[in-house]
């Protein structure tokens, strides 16, 4: 399969999202910081305005679920979308890692879909749903050896951003150079 094909296999399935209905997010929470002042992994900020994720999982009211994650190309990371039918709270997950459902991200019809390209890597997926945003972009948190957090782009993690300016105004490593696919 070639890489435009790929791509627009990739976009086909996040925009068959469109008209479905949302029911619940779940997935794996990435720390922000792995141990902050020996209290263990730090996993919210008020400064950071995004969820950083190992992977996230949209349930859908028929039972279905679409899985979000990055894969590895050439140039970096990009987002990644596939058809899922299980949970995958195994218990496994600990440190700065943890399974957890995530209502803070907008649930209901999916009103809305679009893909963005960023070096030729689906980078971006803008959703609104029940007239809310929710932006997944390939991304990472590099925590700084002074405890500072970098905004990397084209990373290997999903940021979940529910706020559009936010994910325009965050200090990112490089220019954001998306265009719609």
């Amino acid at each position: 399969m070639g890489r435009d094909e790929w791509l627009a296999r990739q976009s086909r399935t996040f925009t068959a999202l469109h008209g479905k209905r949302v029911e619940t997010w779940v997935g794996v929470e990435m720390a922000l910081r792995e141990d902050l002042a020996g209290t263990g992994p730090q996993f919210a900020d008020p400064e950071v305005p995004c969820l950083q994720l190992y992977w996230l999982q949209a349930w859908l009211d028929d039972g279905s679920a679409v899985e979000v994650g990055t894969y590895q190309d050439d140039d970096g990371f990009g987002l990644s979308g596939h058809s899922s039918d299980r949970s995958h709270d195994d218990g496994r997950w600990n440190g700065i890692y943890r399974w957890r459902s995530f209502p803070e991200l907008p649930a209901g019809s999916v009103e809305d879909v679009s893909v963005f390209l960023d070096q030729c890597l689906p980078a971006e997926v803008h959703f609104r749903i029940g007239a809310r945003p929710l932006l997944l972009v390939a991304g990472e948190l590099e925590e700084t050896h002074d405890g500072g957090l970098l905004f990397q782009r084209l990373d290997e993690s999903v940021l979940a951003f529910t706020d559009s300016v936010a994910v325009e105004s965050v200090p990112w490593n490089s220019a954001r150079q998306i265009r719609r696919f």
